[in-house]
């Protein structure tokens, strides 16, 4: 029947039930006659089949409408698309954790690979005597530690300190990281502590290392979120396993971390993490040790002297002191040098202290000139005032992020700081600024003593209210809702201004100096520490130091 014909049959009343299919109605008429009607796209809505009913017709749904299946199929798919995706999620943690926790049965490392931190490995050396001999420590009633915290900065060879510590008490090391027992699955990471723990006692005498031990060991917020329960669950896991070690067990867990302030309380009492072994940065002998160490099979020049090295590289971590190392013999391959020269150590020391040299970096006349000044007016401050680091060299070539650069070496290693060296340091600090005021005038200062302004103000902040170097008193002042307290502001801005005024003094003082020192920078762009020297004292002039140089 047509669609037209059953619209007239149902306007006349000739129509008693209507079964509104997919596409399609099946229509009984009064007299019993049925008929199949096709139905155009939007033929029957809801307000038409209620006209429908109000007119006595009987309405019947057999099927759902194609809207509502093809629904119903976007939510299958979607359904069948997300187990999908779980299975595979499954399937590739699985296959990940297969091989999980990492073990090594046969350490190579020693404590004569560790250089530089005798302290650290004196503190471990016994846990070396326990897992060898444990009956000696058992017959006198000592027990030993069940767990040993490592704490220091980043790459002071902490985790290297325990692969040592393995190697030399010939056990199995089993290697995590805390962002291991992450999971997206409720549960998961509870049971991930619970089989490492397992593995470690089927493993003893093993050392069991858990790196960046804050991951999971943070302090226990008392938030209500499901992330918040499930990162609770996982350290009370871990309280739990290490609790459950008994003196025979022969695992001892070492952590590393560089966050002790953030580790949860009960994860340091005595019985868990009861011994904390400090790994701090090496000092001037620990860096020749490491230098040692890392240059054993690099072939170095004659004037390669290990000491000078490592005096001009406070600060620098084992990792960094490795990296130099390497730079050092990557520069001599570039230049096809058959040995490492102390040239190769010094470009290696500037790549990582000032950045790379950017000599395709495009500047003008004008530029070269403000950044030759304003290099100079830190050189200047830093050579006059005695209590300054030494400049080392300083240059106006782009390094990195710097256009200009004026480097400083101290000459020893500083556990305190006095206020006089701090002073000085705000002073060599503005000096840039200030050099730039004396010699293009107030209206012509730049931008490019940003990070100088941001050093002062930080440094002057910390003398206030960290360690009671100001008018205020001996006190240590704290933030308030996140801001410095007004009387906090007006203390930091006067030291900062009072540096700037001395280093003004500087320029007008010596102003022939700073002129010599601009004009020696545009000539050569880098100037060593003696050049430095000689230009600011007047007994080389630039002609004297282009002779020189040639």
């Amino acid at each position: 029947m047509p669609y037209s014909a059953f619209a007239k049959a149902a306007a006349a009343g000739d129509v008693a039930k209507v079964t509104v299919g997919d596409g399609q109605m099946e229509v009984v008429r009064r007299s019993g006659e049925t008929a199949l009607v096709r139905l155009p796209g939007d033929a029957l809505d809801a307000a038409y089949l209620d006209k429908l009913a109000g007119a006595g017709v009987e309405v019947d749904m057999t099927r759902p409408s194609s809207d509502l299946v093809g629904l119903l199929g976007g939510i299958a798919s979607f359904a069948l698309m997300a187990i999908f995706a779980t299975v595979m999620a499954l399937q590739l943690d699985l296959r990940g954790r297969l091989a999980w926790p990492a073990v090594a049965t046969a350490v190579p490392n020693r404590f004569s690979d560790v250089a530089g931190l005798d302290e650290p490995k004196a503190e471990v050396a016994e846990i070396v005597s326990f897992l060898k001999n444990p009956e000696s420590f058992a017959r006198l009633g000592a027990r030993p530690p069940r767990g040993v915290l490592m704490v220091g900065p980043p790459g002071t060879g902490k985790t290297l300190l325990a692969r040592a510590l393995a190697g030399e008490a010939n056990v199995s090391f089993m290697a995590v990281s805390g962002s291991d027992f992450s999971a997206a699955f409720v549960g998961v990471s509870k049971g991930r502590v619970a089989r490492l723990f397992r593995e470690a006692r089927k493993r003893a005498p093993c050392i069991l290392f858990i790196d960046e031990l804050d991951s999971i060991g943070k302090k226990r917020a008392a938030g209500a979120s499901a992330a918040d329960r499930e990162y609770d669950t996982t350290l009370n896991q871990l309280l739990v396993e290490m609790d459950g070690f008994q003196g025979s067990d022969g695992v001892i867990v070492v952590g590393a971390t560089n966050r002790v302030d953030v580790l949860d309380s009960a994860l340091l009492r005595p019985g868990r993490f009861d011994r904390q072994v400090h790994v701090g940065l090496p000092d001037v002998n620990g860096r020749q040790a490491i230098l040692a160490v890392h240059t054993g099979k690099t072939p170095l020049a004659d004037d390669v002297d290990l000491r000078i090295i490592a005096r001009g590289t406070p600060g620098f971590s084992g990792a960094e002191l490795s990296n130099l190392v390497n730079e050092a013999a990557v520069l001599a391959a570039r230049a096809g040098a058959a040995r490492v020269t102390a040239a190769h150590f010094d470009g290696a020391r500037k790549k990582m202290m000032m950045g790379v040299e950017r000599r395709s970096l495009a500047l003008d006349d004008d530029e070269r000139r403000l950044i030759a000044v304003h290099e100079a007016g830190h050189a200047l401050c830093a050579t006059l005032l005695p209590a300054a680091d030494r400049v080392h060299s300083a240059t106006i070539v782009p390094h990195g992020g710097a256009l200009g650069m004026v480097m400083r070496l101290p000459e020893k290693d500083r556990l305190c700081v006095p206020l006089d060296k701090l002073k000085t340091d705000l002073v060599v600090a503005m000096g840039g600024r200030a050099a730039e005021e004396t010699v293009f005038g107030p209206e012509k200062i730049t931008t490019g003593a940003s990070s100088d302004i941001s050093f002062a103000t930080d440094l002057a902040t910390r003398m206030v209210t960290e360690w009671g170097m100001s008018s205020l008193g001996q006190v240590k002042v704290t933030l308030r809702d996140g801001e410095l307290p007004p009387a906090v502001r007006d203390e930091v801005r006067a030291m900062v201004e009072q540096a700037y005024r001395a280093a003004r003094l500087i320029m007008d003082d010596r102003r022939d100096a700073l002129d010599r020192l601009a004009e020696a920078l545009l000539a050569h762009e880098t100037l060593n520490a003696t050049e430095v020297t000689d230009i600011i004292a007047g007994r080389t002039d630039a002609e004297a130091l282009a002779r020189h140089a040639a």
